[in-house]
């Protein structure tokens, strides 16, 4: 099951979603969308291989991440 892993104000929070269920994966692309338009960064991660950043939802994607932008002082 694909899965979503968010870091926040909360520390960590998990999405996952099946991809034959309209209702999960839309519900998760939601979730991305509405992140990703607060700055927060993404990114497919799979096992052995560097992380990708995402630029719009994968409803296939194994797992991603996303992080808040970071600021520099």
């Amino acid at each position: 099951m694909p899965m979503m892993g968010i870091l926040d104000a909360t520390g960590h929070r998990e999405v996952r979603w099946n991809p034959t269920n309209t209702e999960e994966v839309d519900f998760a692309r939601d979730q991305f969308n509405d992140l990703t338009e607060r700055g927060y960064q993404a990114f497919r991660v799979e096992r052995g291989k560097p992380g990708v950043r995402m630029a719009t939802f994968d409803p296939a994607a194994e797992s991603m991440i996303l992080v808040p932008q970071r600021q520099g002082w």
